[in-house]
């Protein structure tokens, strides 16, 4: 028991020390979001992907113009450039046109395909500018900012990643484009490659990357008064980067290195890994990069025996920088028939890299680490990227782990706010005046009930419809026609359409409610739990769902009483009334009875992955199998461990708190 106890304990040490940052909460805080002004919603992309072709075949899918005259749908044009003369021509239904050195394809609807582009099945929904300059051609497409992110995040993310980790990377690239319009050059705001975004105008499907758009709409962050600097990277190899380390130019404070357990914790995060045996490191390339350093340090016809341990050390960058540039083997050899121990230092980058195959990055950035299994050293590279800012294979795990994107932004981006804006999107190549409402008779009258911010004006009944506006807190406004999903109303000059779930109907009180007898049934399990919002008070609805009918808000900090706790929804009792509650705004107490195992709570919360036999682990609502199941946790799935005991851990797994039994979770870091 004591042997297993210190082994329990080593082990979290070890995670303590490599995964979680000094001083880390057990929850993560989220970025508050803040109102907006206007935005200039229109980004120019240059097609740098193009290079400076002599000629482009388009197809205009939808409708276009070009110096009035109107191309159809199917139509096929093409665009010449002389280097010579620097004059462009074009060409489209037979006939030839002397373009000049500028000329633009203005859309009407729908977008054109560019049959030399990356993906020459995509559409590129905007205008598109032809300009030479110096004997380059440049071709400029003009997109709407949401229709823009449609086409980037299928190829930065990709459509098969979890919808909060999609939307932090929507807000992330929306605020890196508005950042580039304001630091625009006279020609274009930004290139279609990596050395900006990567943009193939808009691919069919990936419902999920537009999805995440969506949601988003009009949402940047700002650190200070300035959009803050969203760098994001594949993968971070567990720490994140600074700007100076990573390119040797001043950076913003809030981009600090720190550790990240997400990144580390992602199974697909790149990782190349070497193994050495401690007994037999002969073998392998390793074996014989001993030998030959063995031979230079101890002399001629030293030969490696064993290796006792294997440490890298003397980081590129100050603590706590992990980019470490030397590994120091310390062996056993043999030398003229006697044995000896000594120390062996590698240089990682110019040494050892190279030779193991061992490069993941050409910046020679990668940060290795070493773990030990058995008999054998693991010795692991990691980092596929710069290592700035959000790692996406981070976000991604984040979200598997059931946190959202706000507080996903926050964990990479600290002291971030998040900002709605209202990105004006023009019709035509002028701007046009706000459309007026029509003298509509209402039907009745209602005020903005969200539970934070703002209701977003629509100009059709979906949520993928044009924002004409936001309509502040508690505003009222008038109700045309009344739905059970979207409302129409208008608000400062826009009509437009409305969720019916975020309006509560009639001329809004200010004094408080009446409460009604209590009617709730009594708990008889004992548990309670304290609402722990960040910010504000808690509905409590009728049913477990987000539109239903608000019964009454419950104040920060409050305790109610769980009658049955969800993954999602939790039935509670709060001062008589009996309703539903979001899980993730609770904060669990243990009931008295809830469990008979003492239990040794950590410093610091550590990760673990489930690895039982079967396809979940069941985690339960106290320390036996007698007590209730809460829910079921996929195999491979990560919880976060928040007190041990010897059987049993008090777990957390998607917001929902409870236990597992322990032998059935995996802590080690390496594969």
């Amino acid at each position: 028991m004591y042997k297993r106890a210190i082994l329990w304990l080593i082990v979290i040490g070890m995670l303590i020390a490599h995964m979680i940052p000094a001083g880390a909460e057990s929850g993560l805080q989220s970025a508050p979001l803040n109102m907006g002004g206007a935005q200039g919603g229109v980004v120019r992309v240059r097609l740098s992907s193009l290079g400076n072709p002599a000629s482009l075949k388009l197809t205009i899918s939808g409708s276009y113009t070009v110096n009035g005259s109107s191309l159809g749908s199917g139509t096929t044009v093409s665009v010449a450039f002389n280097r010579s003369s620097g004059q462009l021509s074009f060409t489209a239904g037979g006939a030839t046109s002397n373009m000049g050195a500028s000329f633009r394809l203005v859309r009407q609807s729908g977008g054109v395909k560019i049959a030399q582009g990356r993906e020459p099945g995509n559409l590129y929904p905007g205008d598109l500018q032809f300009t030479t300059q110096g004997g380059t051609l440049y071709v400029v497409a003009h997109v709407y900012i949401e229709d823009y992110l449609y086409g980037v995040l299928p190829y930065e993310m990709g459509n098969s990643s979890g919808l909060e980790a999609l939307k932090a990377q929507a807000v992330a690239a929306r605020t890196y484009t508005l950042n580039a319009m304001k630091n625009a050059s006279s020609l274009y705001d930004l290139v279609d490659t990596t050395a900006d975004q990567m943009y193939n105008g808009t691919p069919s499907g990936n419902e999920n990357c537009r999805r995440a758009v969506d949601e988003t709409r009009g949402v940047a962050v700002k650190n200070g008064n300035e959009y803050t600097a969203t760098y994001y990277t594949a993968s971070n190899g567990g720490q994140t980067e600074t700007v100076k380390n990573a390119w040797n130019v001043s950076g913003p404070d809030y981009l600090a290195v720190k550790d990240d357990p997400y990144d580390l914790s992602n199974p697909d995060s790149r990782v190349n890994t070497v193994r050495v045996s401690a007994s037999n490191p002969q073998s392998g390339k390793m074996g014989q990069l001993l030998n030959s350093k063995a031979a230079a340090a101890f002399g001629a016809g030293a030969s490696v025996t064993s290796v006792y341990a294997v440490t890298p050390h003397t980081p590129k960058y100050a603590y706590p920088s992990r980019l470490y540039t030397k590994l120091d083997f310390e062996v056993g050899y043999t030398l003229n028939g006697e044995t000896a121990a000594g120390i062996l230092t590698f240089d990682i980058f110019g040494e050892l890299e190279s030779a193991l195959g061992m490069s993941i990055n050409t910046g020679k950035n990668e940060l290795w680490s070493v773990a030990q299994s058995g008999d054998t050293f693991i010795i692991s590279a990691r980092r596929y990227g710069h290592g700035v800012g959000m790692s996406q294979r981070g976000a991604m795990q984040m979200a598997r782990m059931g946190y959202t994107y706000d507080q996903i932004l926050a964990f990479y981006y600290p002291g971030c706010v998040r900002v709605l804006y209202t990105l004006d999107q023009p019709l035509a190549p002028t701007d046009t005046p706000a459309p007026q409402a029509q003298a509509l008779s209402p039907v009745a009258t209602a005020w903005v009930n969200t539970e934070s911010g703002s209701l977003n004006l629509r100009s059709a009944p979906n949520g993928s419809a044009k924002v004409l506006c936001a309509i502040p807190q508690y505003e009222s406004i008038p109700i045309y026609d009344r739905g059970e999903t979207w409302c129409q109303t208008s608000y400062n000059g826009y009509q437009g359409y409305v969720m019916a779930r975020f309006l509560s109907f009639g001329e809004r009180s200010t004094a408080p409610a009446a409460k009604p007898a209590p009617t709730a049934a009594q708990p008889q399990n004992g548990l309670t739990a304290q609402v722990a919002t960040e910010k504000g008070s808690l509905n409590l609805r009728s049913a477990p769902n987000s539109s239903a009918k608000v019964l009454c808000t419950i104040p920060q900090y409050d305790q109610v009483a769980v009658l049955d706790q969800g993954p999602d929804w939790c039935r509670v009792v709060y001062e008589g009334r009996e309703g539903y509650a979001m899980t993730k705004f609770l904060t669990f107490a243990p009931s008295p009875t809830a469990f008979t195992e003492a239990m040794r709570p950590l410093d610091v919360p550590v990760l673990a992955r489930v690895n039982t036999p079967l396809s979940t682990l069941n985690l339960r609502a106290g320390c036996s199998t007698d007590t209730r199941i809460l829910l079921e946790i996929p195999r491979n799935e990560y919880v976060t461990v928040t007190a041990v005991g010897d059987t049993w851990c008090a777990v957390t797994y998607r917001e929902t708190a409870g236990y597992c039994m322990m032998q059935y979770l995996e802590f080690t870091l390496y594969e």
